[in-house]
């Protein structure tokens, strides 16, 4: 109690000595010496910190000096904890919390994603939300990635024989960091979060939806991108797009890929009404690869057999032989990332590993032989602790309670997204809309395609509106996702639209345009620039 009563005497001393700062003028607020005195007091004394059962801080400091964490540089004061929460005997889930000084707080909390199947902390997430002013947090998802090992940060070694860091890297490792880093943040400014969000793509996508199904008071807003929430499914599908180079590495080449993708640009940009080198919505695109066959040998403008079958079989998605899909398909358009995902000595990203580690604990187990009618259901219903795999990594659309609580989600995915397929999450969207009606889905959900972007972030659409898709071209809420969604959970302005921005260079913006909420799409007003956003609007598709 003597602990907690100083760093309440310490805050209120800081609070009333910032504000005689602030009051001498100037156009920034910087800590005194004084007062960064106190905030390295106040976070050294979180190590005595009462925490939540099974958690503890193994390091607390504050620094006022710039400092490199792994690669990222940090040059704003702020207070580093360094955590670990064990919920089982063999888990051992690794969290961060970076703080502000109460100076430059905004009195908010914001947890961060990660990618792949990596075990390490995003300290690159973490720089923009503490950047932002926000209290923010990463966790390692319980593991260390073995970086020795040829699959970098998707390998999956830390998961044999250990069911229980399966369970953590899939929802409970967020969860329990998440309670935790709330109370850290509880103890260095002696007061909650006034609100808590969190935000990421991919892996941290997943991560998102797997927040708002399973812990619905974790947080007050999600940013869910490319959310990876059918988890299990997509290493099926990862392996399905890798069988054709396992088999013939002739099949997915970088540039017969880029063949493909012109000519479906070149037959399919146009359907929007507007020429700009973006299909706006691929599934309206139907260009046969079978078009650019060889009739003859093969050469440099035309596709092998081989490599005909292998577009077909990306697009259309992975399926039981009965014709059953298991995951959706890969549009058109996203051509351009099969080469680097595909193909090489681990293609599939997490697919790889997953099989022989995690789903059949089998390290022998080969890829190429894979069954998709019998291996599937083998690994979906294989039990991670007494409970089905597909149970374990898969979200759920069931968000009533998330809903019910006052919770807003935000989902933005590429149209052209090469490793987890965009109508993954048209599918989930309309879940939620068959589970709780489209006037309850558009009260707390909205959702953001993306012309043109692929995996997250690149490719020749706009994006740029924070999150994992670059730095926003603007710090306002028409232009960042998780500023939208600050106002939307603050205000209750819900978004209708965001302006995505392509750069030409890094100071000089090539395009605008805005990216509707979903189902509406941009639509060219009939003059004007088709690079400014305020010549479209949104509108049924």
């Amino acid at each position: 109690m003597k602990s907690i009563n100083r760093v309440v005497t310490y805050l209120s001393f800081s609070g009333l000595l910032l504000a005689a700062i602030t009051g001498c003028g100037g156009d920034e607020v910087k800590p005194s010496l004084s007062s960064a005195r106190i905030e390295s007091e106040q976070c050294a004394a979180l190590l005595k910190a009462t925490l939540p059962t099974a958690t503890t801080i193994t390091a607390a400091t504050y620094t006022d000096q710039e400092t490199t964490i792994g690669t990222t540089k940090v040059t704003v004061p702020f207070c580093r904890v360094v955590g670990l929460a064990t919920p089982t005997s063999d888990s051992t889930v690794g969290f961060e919390v970076w703080m502000p000084p109460l100076s430059t707080w905004n009195g908010k909390f914001q947890g961060v994603g990660s990618g792949s199947s990596a075990g390490s902390i995003a300290t690159a997430a973490m720089l923009v939300a503490l950047m932002d002013g926000y209290a923010t947090m990463a966790t390692d998802n319980g593991h260390v990635t073995d970086t020795t090992r040829p699959n970098g940060a998707a390998e999956q070694t830390w998961a044999l024989g250990h069911p229980e860091k399966m369970i953590d890297f899939a929802y409970r490792g967020l969860h329990v960091a998440t309670v935790a880093g709330k109370s850290v943040t509880q103890s260095f400014y002696s007061k909650a979060a006034s609100k808590s969000y969190f935000v990421g793509c991919s892996q941290g996508g997943h991560h998102a939806l797997m927040e708002a199904s399973r812990y619905a008071d974790d947080y007050d807003g999600i940013v869910a991108g490319a959310p990876a929430w059918q988890w299990a499914n997509l290493m099926v599908a990862e392996l399905w797009n890798s069988m054709p180079a396992l088999k013939d590495p002739t099949a997915i080449t970088a540039p017969k890929m880029t063949l493909l993708n012109n000519a479906v640009i070149a037959a399919c940009d146009a359907l929007d009404g507007v020429t700009d080198g973006v299909i706006d919505d691929p599934r309206k695109c139907t260009y046969d690869p079978a078009v650019l066959q060889c009739t003859g040998a093969d050469s440099a403008t035309c596709l092998t057999s081989v490599q005909v079958a292998a577009a077909k079989q990306i697009y259309g998605g992975a399926k039981y032989a009965n014709g059953t899909t298991i995951f959706p398909p890969y549009t058109r358009g996203s051509e351009l990332g099969w080469t680097s995902l595909y193909t090489g000595a681990t293609p599939g990203g997490s697919g790889w590993d997953f099989f022989r580690y995690s789903a059949f604990q089998t390290p022998t187990f080969n890829n190429s032989t894979f069954n998709f009618d019998t291996d599937t259901d083998r690994a979906l219903n294989t039990l991670v602790a007494g409970e089905p795999l597909s149970s374990v990594y898969n979200a759920t659309a069931n968000l009533t309670p998330f809903q019910t609580r006052g919770g807003k989600l935000i989902i933005y995915h590429g149209w052209a997204d090469q490793q987890i397929s965009p109508s993954s999450s048209l599918d989930y969207y309309q879940r939620v809309v068959s589970s709780v009606g489209q006037p309850v889905t558009d009260s707390f959900l909205k959702m953001f395609m993306m012309p043109g972007i692929g995996h997250c972030s690149g490719g020749p659409g706009v994006a740029k509106i924070g999150g994992s898709t670059g730095a926003a071209a603007s710090a306002d809420a028409d232009h960042d996702v998780v500023r939208a969604l600050d106002r939307w959970v603050t205000q209750g302005i819900a978004p209708a639209s965001l302006i995505g921005t392509r750069l030409e260079s890094a100071t000089i913006t090539a395009r605008t345009r805005p990216l509707c909420a979903y189902p509406k799409v941009a639509k060219y007003k009939g003059s004007g620039s088709i690079d400014d956003a305020a010549n479209f609007s949104c509108a049924s598709s």
